[in-house]
């Protein structure tokens, strides 16, 4: 919702569109705004599962089709947006160019039986060992995709010699990758020819998983980073290095695709808390704010349209902001915010500064430098509010485990529990007024100088 919401903020007065939108029930429809020629249609599920219904697409092959150039946006559950793609893409002839869909997520169906029937028998446990341990499907997949070989193939380019010419790569070793991929179901051999199976369609069509398997990309970085996991957690340093050589936190100061998709990664990640952030503290009494950090955009597009007096000056690299600028602000928000190009992390200037997400990547020592210097800026009555996520208590929670042992491998970090991130606060002269839930394992802490500071 909130991408469709942004869709429509941004489309410029006559811009026509037509918008679909899937909610549980019917109390679930929202104002939309906009200035463009926009019908939006709202399909309730009438609480049917999220994922079950065919409702979108049907009522996307029943639209009057508008003459002009096209372009299609389309998010949701991913086997729902297939029928959708197809229609989209086949029927309509829309070039791929013009269309974007993204599968957020996939429904699952429950285990038939109880949990004890999904454990490997005896005779099963070294095949499942197998299954755990082989490193070989991954890496084949991420370099398929970040040669555009699926793309090719759906394309008609076929044979392993055109193919590794135009993917610039040895023609004995691409033959090598594609009976690989073929063996692992990716691709299905039809003579010389290769054609596409369902999983490789998914990769193909879904331009998040395009995005996401990417070798150059911020999601293949944190995937490899457990293969310096055996450093990490013998010297509590990084353990992972890029393919060049490089920390990754040094390669995000050079290498714009991986800075890029972490970016967008973490403003869409913003789009959780946002509603927290903006609750959780008196906006009102706050005629301006520095802002900096990580998902820092989003935040500002939430405080600015709830309290459009907000005044807001963002601190950044000036690669950063330009991103922000071109890719992240609303336009509705733009005009109450000032883009500060500055080279250290923490922004400065102003008694209320918003810092988000910026300790998670930092090692304790660097982080309470990084405080003690925000503390430095402060005027004496100053307030510095930071957004971070902290370290779960839940043993359970398997997704926040992989994060803390990722953040560790790639920065030397991790997930740090609330009394520890308050402690860093401490260390660097600052006091903690208060620390608030604001939902999705985040907290916002209220910090100030402490006495005698």
């Amino acid at each position: 919702m909130p991408a469709i919401a942004r869709w429509l903020a941004e489309m410029p007065a006559g811009t026509r569109a037509r918008v679909f939108i899937e909610v549980g029930e019917e109390s679930h429809r929202q104002e939309l705004e906009t200035e463009a020629d926009a019908t939006v249609t709202w399909l309730s599920r009438d609480g049917a599962p999220a994922g079950t219904t065919d409702l979108l697409e049907q009522a996307v092959r029943s639209m009057a089709w508008l003459p002009g150039t096209v372009y299609v946006w389309a998010a949701g559950e991913a086997v729902t947006l297939k029928g959708i793609r197809r229609h989209i893409a086949v029927e309509r002839q829309v070039p791929r160019e013009q269309s974007h869909f993204t599968g957020y997520w996939r429904r699952a169906e429950p285990a038939p039986g109880p949990l004890e029937d999904a454990v490997p028998k005896d005779e099963e446990a070294h095949e499942r060992l197998h299954e755990l341990t082989d490193l070989a499907p991954g890496f084949a997949i991420r370099t398929a995709v970040t040669l555009g070989l699926f793309d090719l193939v759906r394309g008609g380019v076929s044979g392993s010699a055109e193919l590794a010419r135009r993917t610039g790569t040895d023609p004995s070793l691409l033959g090598a990758l594609l009976a690989y991929l073929v063996a692992i179901g990716l691709l299905e051999a039809d003579g010389e020819a290769h054609r596409l199976t369902p999983v490789s369609e998914e990769l193909v069509e879904d331009d998040h998983s395009s995005d996401e398997y990417h070798l150059g990309g911020a999601q293949a970085a944190v995937d490899l980073s457990l293969s310096g996991l055996l450093h990490t957690l013998r010297t509590g340093e990084p353990g992972y290095r890029t393919a060049g050589g490089e920390w990754v936190a040094t390669a995000m100061h050079t290498d714009e695709r991986l800075a890029g998709s972490a970016r967008v990664a973490v403003e869409e990640e913003a789009r959780w808390v946002a509603p927290g952030v903006s609750g959780a503290y008196d906006w009102a009494s706050v005629p301006a704010l520095t802002a900096g950090g990580h998902g820092v955009g989003t935040l500002v597009n939430a405080l600015v349209k709830a309290h459009p007096a907000l005044r807001v000056r963002i601190a950044a690299l000036p690669s950063e902001l330009r991103v922000l600028d071109e890719q992240i602000l609303d336009t509705d928000v733009s005009p109450n915010v000032e883009l500060i190009p500055q080279t250290g992390p923490v922004p400065h200037g102003g008694s209320t500064v918003l810092v988000s997400r910026l300790l998670e990547r930092l090692a304790d020592e660097d982080a309470v430098l990084i405080l003690t210097g925000a503390a430095a800026a402060l005027p004496p009555d100053g307030t510095l509010l930071l957004v971070e996520q902290i370290r779960p208590t839940d043993p359970d929670d398997i997704d926040a485990t992989l994060q803390h042992l990722r953040l560790a491998c790639l920065f030397g970090s991790g997930l740090r529990s609330q009394d520890e991130l308050s402690a860093l606060a401490v260390r660097a002269g600052l006091r903690v007024r208060r620390c608030d839930d604001i939902g999705w394992d985040h907290r916002l802490w209220v910090l100030e100088h402490s006495a005698g500071q």
